[in-house]
């Protein structure tokens, strides 16, 4: 990496040049001194509506230089957006802004979804916390509050490499630079940050300095030994993770052990927990973990995750992965937060996502591929050491490759994170942006859309948008009735403003259209479901696409029925035909109002699966009753779609549709009253609220709000 001058050690807050009202705030937050990266900022001109790149270490202080940027916007009546790759991420810093409420009495406020929804809602907040799809959503919508901001904090802005989010933050960097605004970049590990700060057309400030030094080390199998970087050589008696669980215990330490797969996650945290022996009685949380185990019957899922965690957790131990409902790794990260666990084994999210940092990290360097056995990169492998070492606990934190050789791990411990690179020019990132600028207005002709390119990361970089492919798919758009090609410029049409709008890939309107015109009448459930789950943006959402052949006698019974649509030219073996039966019967299980348990155990998925598959179904089947509803042959599918959007949503049949409409009283509550006879509003309004108390889940706090909503919603219609 290139050598930046930054500070070697915090800088006190008297020895900078800080206008008097952001001084009094830092002051007022109880900051006596910054650190190195956080002064440079200020140093680069932060304050003064500077663009810049920051990359700097974890628990380095980026998000106080991006409260700092949004909070002067705030100060001088503007304001200030901070979006990030995850919703979990953005839930995090959402709870973390929200103290400045309390201190300058502006207004936080957090949007994650809803992509149709134009934004101006927002309006009356200062700081607005979104994740990237949400955010380019936003500026897709123009809402009016969109002059008002004067800076974009991109966190994690090396993801502009990823194939899915990158194209993203292109196009929301490409419109803040069209609009004017400071934009800020952070990032932990990025391999050529000149280039980023360049694009950005800002200032570049690279620190290496962190709170709590990091030694990297990594463990020799033939010697049975770690060696670490500052010259010790540590005796592993018996095997590595048994010793280095026992060091976690007997001083009372923590450790993060980095897996590759759900699977090798769980299982590695289920030995450590069999293997304990006495160390269990060093254990000294015993009674903090029965109240997480608690917290954890609460707010798992489902009975699943519950019985395999709570064994474990008593133990001081837990696993965590992208497969656990959201609720369960609230809890377990809490457990570690609080230092209530001893021990976690995760998969790589973890590192994407919340900040958990342990004394020791074990990293494991080598994943499972299609091909065999992949290497993770090096910017993957700083990501996850970054997380070595806790701040006020640690005196130093210790990271320790154990499956590579000296030679191989010394390439990860002494090598730099990757360059990232523009994947913007996929033709299916084309095809999604070049409809969303056109329906957005920010481009009506070829010029105007090679202006907007030249903006993002890939124009910066020198790349050309070949004007064969730009040709061929705004032919194919003007071809599927999304753009109208005129003299000299390019129009969205209605289906194009809606496509885009709802955050569709134009494709999968395109196919589920053509599908849905040879139904001339409304269909089944099956056969809707099977229509979202066929789409290419949910497919791209599912990453276990394995034992979908099981299905297949099943699926063309269904297909000689009439109760799901053929498969499409394209799809040559039907292959993405078979996997989408799948998950159509998931979520047919799902609206039927099976149990998350027994959808898990027959279909062989996890909790965090389910979570994704229904949230991504909600979304385009609420996208595809849009988008019918515009033209005059599919119409007759709007209504249908919207209703199935509903009752994935809720996981609910048909006829609890009137009930789950009231706040709180989710699918079990609904059928907790269907069955009691209370089947509407009406029936709820005429029933005596100490009957409500009667039943099962519902509190007083509860059966107070529901009435109280009942009786604000019969005002307003009266009104």
């Amino acid at each position: 990496m290139k050598s930046y001058a930054c500070p070697e050690k915090p800088v006190s807050v008297e020895d900078l040049e800080i206008p008097d009202n952001i001084r009094e705030v830092i002051i007022k937050k109880g900051y006596k001194s910054l650190t190195p990266p956080q002064a440079e900022a200020i140093k680069k001109g932060l304050l003064s509506g500077k663009s810049m790149v920051v990359s700097a270490p974890t628990a380095s202080g980026k998000t106080f230089i991006a409260e700092l940027a949004m909070i002067n916007a705030y100060l001088n009546n503007g304001m200030g957006i901070y979006t990030c790759p995850l919703k979990a991420l953005a839930n995090e810093k959402y709870a973390e802004f929200k103290v400045w409420e309390k201190f300058l009495g502006l207004r936080v406020g957090i949007s994650t979804g809803d992509y149709d929804n134009a934004g101006e809602d927002l309006e009356g907040y200062d700081l607005v916390v979104t994740t990237y799809e949400r955010l380019d959503s936003l500026l897709r919508h123009k809402p009016g509050w969109l002059s008002r901001v004067r800076v974009i904090v991109i966190d994690e802005i090396h993801e502009v490499g990823d194939p899915e989010r990158g194209p993203v933050i292109e196009m929301i960097v490409a419109r803040a630079l069209k609009l004017g605004s400071q934009i800020v970049g952070l990032s932990a590990t990025i391999g050529n940050p000149w280039d980023l700060s360049s694009w950005v057309r800002g200032e570049l400030i690279v620190c290496e300095w962190r709170p709590v030094p990091l030694i990297q080390g990594y463990y020799d199998r033939s010697s049975n030994k770690v060696y670490y970087e500052d010259g010790r050589v540590e005796d592993v008696k018996g095997d590595l993770i048994g010793y280095m669980v026992s060091k976690a215990y007997l001083d009372d330490q923590q450790l993060l052990v980095f897996r590759h797969s759900r699977r090798e996650a769980e299982s590695m945290a289920r030995s450590i927990a069999e293997k304990l022996g006495l160390l269990a009685s060093s254990f000294k949380n015993q009674s903090d973990a029965k109240t997480l185990i608690e917290e954890l019957r609460e707010r798992a899922s489902t009975r699943y995750e519950y019985e395999s965690l709570s064994p474990l957790i008593l133990r001081g131990i837990a696993y965590h992965h992208a497969g656990l409902s959201h609720g369960s790794r609230v809890v377990i990260e809490k457990g570690f937060r609080e230092r209530i666990l001893k021990v976690v084994v995760a998969t790589p999210t973890l590192a994407a996502g919340v900040n958990l940092p342990a004394r020791r990290v074990i990293m494991y360097t080598r994943r499972y591929s299609e091909d065999g056995y992949d290497d993770i990169s090096v910017m993957e492998y700083k990501q996850m050491a970054g997380r070595a070492g806790r701040p006020q606990y640690d005196p130093y934190g210790e990271v320790i490759i154990a499956d590579r050789t000296p030679r191989d791990a010394m390439r990860y411990i002494k090598g730099s994170p990757e360059n990232v690179e523009s994947a913007l020019s996929s033709e299916r990132s084309l095809r999604i942006h070049l409809l969303s600028l056109i329906a957005s207005g920010y481009a009506e002709n070829e010029a105007e859309l090679n202006e907007i390119f030249s903006l993002t990361l890939y124009g910066s970089r020198g790349g050309m948008l070949a004007s064969p492919s730009i040709k061929r798919i705004i032919d194919d758009l003007s071809n599927w009735g999304m753009v109208r090609i005129l003299r000299g410029g390019l129009k969205p049409t209605s289906l194009g403003l809606v496509v885009a709008r709802q955050y569709l890939d134009p494709l999968t309107a395109k196919r589920s259209l053509d599908i849905m015109k040879t139904k001339s009448k409304a269909a089944g459930e099956l056969w809707y479901l099977h229509l979202v789950t066929y789409t290419p943006d949910f497919l791209r959402s599912i990453t276990r696409r394995s034992g979908y052949r099981e299905y297949e006698e099943d699926a063309m019974r269904s297909l000689e029925a009439g109760e799901i649509p053929p498969a499409h030219d394209e799809d040559l073996f039907g292959e993405e035909w078979l996997i989408a039966y799948r998950y159509a019967r998931v979520l047919e299980a799902w609206i039927n109002e099976e149990s998350e348990d027994a959808i898990l155990e027959r279909y062989k998925i996890m909790p965090g699966d389910l979570r994704v598959i229904v949230e991504t179904a909600t979304w385009i089947s609420h996208a595809l009753s849009a988008v019918s509803s515009v033209m005059p042959d599919t119409r007759h599918h709007s209504k249908e779609l919207e209703k199935i959007a509903i009752r994935i949503e809720n996981g609910v049949k048909e006829e609890l549709l009137p009930l789950i409409r009231i706040r709180g009283v989710g699918r079990v509550r609904a059928r907790i009253l269907y069955n009691a006879g209370i089947k509407s509003i009406e029936d709820l309004r005429r029933t005596d609220p100490k009957r409500l108390l009667s039943l099962r889940g519902f509190g007083e706090a509860l059966v107070r709000q529901i009435y109280e909503e009942i009786a604000s919603s019969r005002k307003e219609q009266q009104g």
